[in-house]
């Protein structure tokens, strides 16, 4: 079979739809299957060539400082030069090429599938301030009931994303399918990578928090340092590490300067390679997480295959993740709740080791192969009503 992805998002961009995108496309070629990635180029950043990956023009957006905007009419010149041999067109939305891979693919007769990642409603009053909410839901709502048209199926990834979509009233069937993650790859020691208590002179007796994603105000990391300071007055020997860079870094480095927390808040910028990442997860005490626009909260899964306990703020996606306080905790966007439970796990080490063991049995419901033959089998189910 042959698949193409078009996404809005990949390499080197971080991000869960650079993950998802390239953990199911690994996961498809693993099956014998043949996947074509169509993506923007980076021309600030230097990517690795690859035959199966098709690089689209792009530019850069002064409103969207962290994506890159790819020109439809030159994917439409790619689509209609690579998309002939075909089987699948599966798009991620959103992206601007998905009204162009639309076309393309119906001009061949070739089945659509599509993703939708993200929470465009939340999305549109973070990065519009201002917006109405009803005026962000109808924009999102007329958005999605166009792109998605004449799909044969939409993925979401977590239930609470499908009950939103539900009430947009869409035209092709809704299916829950979480981005997959490889477990292999957070259970085994990585050789090579410097740790982080090495490049920050982190004492083996000191704990270390953890928050990894893109440091944008819809991530709300703001209140993750509201929560340190709370939570380093009471545990001295902590200190915080964020992975991750984007639009809102300058100003959490500003906050930390006047917070005089240089000493014990570190920043690493962005990190691609999985390897690194897997071993930062797995030193970790306690992972940290605030974001209220989550359609799954894949670095909390992520987390949890490392055996690294999560305290996040109950929102949507998340909870599809941490349910009934396995593996972590879950509290309201309340500075003193959340700062309490981290609290608490770093001063009980068999509560903290009780939730570590936890973590482990919640991640194996992420299986990057089980979500990866799930969505072969929709393929192959579309095909054959098809003949």
């Amino acid at each position: 079979m042959k698949i193409g992805f078009v996404t809005g998002a990949y390499l080197p961009a971080p991000g869960g739809v650079t993950t998802s995108v390239v953990n199911f496309s690994n996961q498809l070629r693993e099956l014998g299957q043949e996947v074509s990635v169509f993506c923007p180029n980076y021309p600030e950043e230097e990517t690795t060539k690859d035959e199966n990956v098709f690089r689209i023009p792009s530019y850069y957006s002064p409103l969207l400082k962290d994506f890159r905007l790819t020109d439809p009419f030159q994917a439409a010149r790619v689509f209609r030069k690579e998309f002939s041999d075909l089987d699948i067109v599966h798009i991620h939305l959103p992206t601007i090429m998905s009204a162009p891979a639309r076309w393309i693919a119906g001009f061949y007769d070739i089945p659509i599938f599509l993703t939708y990642h993200t929470n465009l409603e939340l999305y549109i009053r973070h990065y519009v301030p201002g917006v109405p909410e009803n005026i962000a839901r109808a924009v999102a709502r007329f958005y999605t009931s166009r792109e998605t048209k004449n799909g044969e199926r939409v993925f979401v990834p977590s239930p609470d994303m499908k009950t939103l979509l539900e009430s947009y009233d869409l035209d092709p069937p809704l299916d829950v399918l979480p981005t997959g993650i490889d477990l292999n790859t957070y259970e085994k020691e990585s050789e090579g990578v410097r740790k982080l208590r090495e490049q920050f002179g982190i004492k083996k007796d000191e704990k270390i928090l953890l928050y990894v994603g893109r440091v944008g105000s819809e991530k709300n990391v703001g209140f993750l340092l509201d929560a340190f300071k709370e939570i380093s007055s009471i545990v001295s020997s902590v200190h915080f590490v964020i992975v991750g860079g984007g639009r809102g870094l300058g100003k959490v480095l500003s906050r930390v300067s006047k917070m005089n927390a240089s000493r014990k808040i570190h920043f690493t910028g962005y990190v691609e390679q999985e390897d690194v990442l897997s071993q930062y997860y797995r030193e970790a005490d306690v992972f940290l997480f605030a974001s209220l626009t989550e359609t799954q909260g894949l670095v909390i899964a992520e987390a949890l295959a490392a055996k690294t306990p999560v305290v996040a703020i109950d929102a949507p996606g998340v909870r599809d993740v941490i349910k009934d306080d396995k593996g972590g905790y879950l509290v309201p966007e309340d500075v003193p709740a959340f700062s309490e439970k981290v609290i608490e796990l770093l001063e009980n080490p068999n509560l903290l080791n009780r939730k570590s063991g936890e973590a482990k049995e919640v991640a194996r419901n992420f299986s990057a192969e089980t979500m990866t033959r799930k969505l072969f089998e929709n393929y192959l189910e579309v095909l054959g009503e098809k003949k």
